[in-house]
């Protein structure tokens, strides 16, 4: 084999040098390629990329040093710039972000910081060894109030009376509650409701009005309403009714319900209930009207003695009672007296008491039935028993009257005329003995106001025949109008007796007449009745004049006591919105009347006259209908 020549040797080792020379180029080239691609995030993982990335870095800055955010979640964008020896930025470099407390904020790999809750914190940057550090300040401001009841309502209603606990939320822009910050309270309208420095909110009357709550500069409204509660329940009419049992009451049990001023309170719901079994109602349940009232008829259960029917109305804790009679029915009740044929000095007291027994046919005890007792021949009746106990015994102490002779005691069960029951007559014998003569001591010829009672008693004393006050004795009053607490009073230890006497409803001379048991005198003391103060004022038509016929109407106006007894001496005045009335003001005669003469307006509509007594709320109107004028043609 031929050996190349030596120029030809050196020719290839010439070329296989270069060869060399390029491929250590470009294998330094290929390591500083991969070197950046590393450092750029392109190649390898995240671990690779920080430890390439940071080589080199010689200091780390952080800006902004500090900043604050003022709502939670508010985004504050924090910058790294990390340099080498030399100051040239390192664009590779991958810092590591972390925040001292993040219930405070929160940052991202690209140094977002997020507020998370009010406070301080640091945040943290971490080059390789490099640690640099900045503050961030979460410090809530308040955008906006949010006004609400304390079950959260964003609008509120109360009660009269009652209160309602509110409260105020500040919030920062993004919604969120601005914690430890205090409101201070406002009420548009405080007669409507009256507001504290707390936010307890208290009804006062029924209305609306608007509450506000200012924390900040920033203000919240609440709207509230105050709803009108019931705070009494009174009784208009049905007491004091009775019936046979197992019958419907004649009237309706009529309540009516007011506010803490007195005022109507309507729409309220009332239920009606007969207690222990007493009947049945119908309806059990109504709302009050305009004026309050509410009612409901009342059907008495199958047995006699006192039922009671309880209303309530919503809002109100308490119950009115009513109570009513049912009588005992005639075919199915038995009286029995107890005793008979007792005897006892004339104006004392028998020594044992006096009863009888009520049953039903079948002979069952009927309790709590009212027995009424009448001394038919005088004396007095003291009660220990005015109604049946549970063995049906109703018993009376018996005071006989100071004459002597048989003197009787009736016993009266029922009051309704159609189906009163026999009564059971008990005599007694009185022995000699009693009261002489009786006299007006003081209280004779006085006066006071229709239903009104005369400023001092009436004292009577009893005497006997030496001129000695008896004690102990019955006096009968018999008043010809009015009414006396007790129309068969007794003596005191000195013979005397004081009785207080109220007018009946008509303004005229009374009479009381004083009578005692075994006495012939009769004492009549009289008292005279003057009408009460104006409580109406009525107009009627007058007698027309013998003249012309005009428009003009000729018209009494009379002023009434409650009673309906006239007034005199009343100053009344008269006015009309259209025409003229004569006179204008004017004092009532002794009938009461004051004669008025009205000329209505000409204009065809419904005209009123008002007149009204002078300084009262006492008035009264009459209304005319004028017609239209018809229009003739020529």
């Amino acid at each position: 084999m031929r050996r190349p020549s030596i120029a030809t040797r050196a020719y290839w080792f010439q070329r296989v040098g270069k060869g060399v020379a390029v491929a250590a180029s470009t294998g330094a080239a290929l390591v500083s390629i991969i070197s950046a691609l590393f450092s750029y995030g392109v190649l390898g993982k995240s671990e690779s990329h920080q430890s390439l990335g940071n080589l080199g870095a010689a200091w780390v800055r952080l800006k902004p040093a500090v900043d604050t955010a003022s709502a939670i979640g508010d985004t504050i964008h924090f910058a790294a710039t990390v340099a080498d020896k030399n100051g040239s930025i390192l664009v590779g470099a991958r810092p590591t972000w972390t925040t001292g407390d993040a219930t405070i904020a929160t940052v991202g790999a690209d140094g977002a910081v997020v507020a998370r809750g009010p406070g301080s914190t640091t945040v943290t940057v971490v080059v390789g060894t490099l640690v640099e550090t900045s503050r961030i300040v979460v410090r809530q401001k308040v955008a906006g109030v949010v006004v609400s009841s304390s079950a959260g309502d964003t609008a509120a209603a109360v009660l009269e009376g009652s209160p309602l606990q509110l409260r105020a939320r500040a919030l920062d822009a993004r919604g969120h509650i601005v914690a430890q910050a205090g409101a201070a309270w406002h009420i548009d309208d405080s007669s409507v409701a009256v507001l504290d420095s707390a936010g307890v909110l208290v009804g006062r009357s029924a209305g609306r009005s608007v509450v506000s709550a200012r924390i900040d500069g920033k203000s919240g409204y609440l709207p509230i309403s105050v709803v009108m509660t019931a705070a009494n329940l009174d009784l208009v009419a049905g007491s004091g009714q009775r019936a046979l049992a197992g019958r419907a009451l004649a009237q309706p049990v009529v309540v009516r319900a007011t506010n803490r001023r007195g005022e109507a309170a309507p729409n309220k719901m009332v239920t009606f209930r007969a207690a222990d079994g007493a009947g049945r109602v119908q309806p059990d349940t109504a709302r009050t009207d305009a004026d309050g009232r509410a009612r409901a008829t009342w059907t008495l259960a199958d047995y006699p003695g006192r039922q009671s029917l309880v209303v309530t109305v919503e809002n109100l804790d308490s119950a009115l009672t009513v109570v009513a009679e049912s009588e005992p029915v005639a075919a199915n009740t038995r009286l029995v007296a107890t005793v008979d044929s007792m005897r006892a000095p004339a104006g004392t007291s028998l020594p044992d008491s006096v009863s009888i027994r009520v049953t039903d046919s079948t002979g069952r005890a009927l309790g709590d039935v009212p027995v009424v007792w009448t001394t038919l021949d005088g004396g007095e009746v003291d009660v220990v028993d005015a109604r049946t106990d549970s063995t049906g015994l109703s018993r009376v102490r018996w005071t006989l009257a100071g004459k002597v002779g048989v003197q009787r005691l009736r016993a009266q069960v029922g009051s309704i005329a159609s189906a009163r029951i026999a009564p059971v007559v008990i005599t007694a014998r009185a022995l000699p003995g009693g009261p002489a003569d009786v006299v007006i001591v003081s209280g004779d010829r006085q006066s006071a106001a229709a239903g009104s009672a005369l400023k001092k008693p009436i004292v009577v004393r009893v005497l006997d025949s030496l001129g000695n006050g008896v004690g102990n004795v019955p006096i009968v009053l018999s008043p010809s109008l009015g009414s006396v607490p007790d129309t068969i009073p007794r003596t005191d230890s000195t013979g005397s007796a004081s009785i207080r006497w109220t007018m009946g409803r008509s303004a005229t001379t009374h009479s009381l007449a004083v009578h005692v048991e075994g006495i012939r005198k009769l004492l009549k003391v009289s008292a005279v009745s003057t009408p009460a103060s104006p409580a109406n004022l009525s107009f009627e038509d007058a007698p027309a004049e013998k003249a012309p016929k005009t428009r003009a109407k000729r018209l009494y106006a009379l002023v009434t006591d409650v009673y309906g007894n006239p007034v005199p001496d009343a100053p009344v005045t008269f006015a009309s919105k259209s025409g003229s009335v004569t006179p204008a003001r004017a004092v009532t005669d002794a009938k009461g009347r004051v004669l008025v003469r009205w000329l209505p307006g000409a204009t065809a509509e419904e005209q009123t006259l008002v007149g009204q007594v002078r300084a009262s709320d006492v008035k009264g109107s009459y209304v005319t209908q004028v017609a239209r004028r018809a229009v003739t043609k020529d």
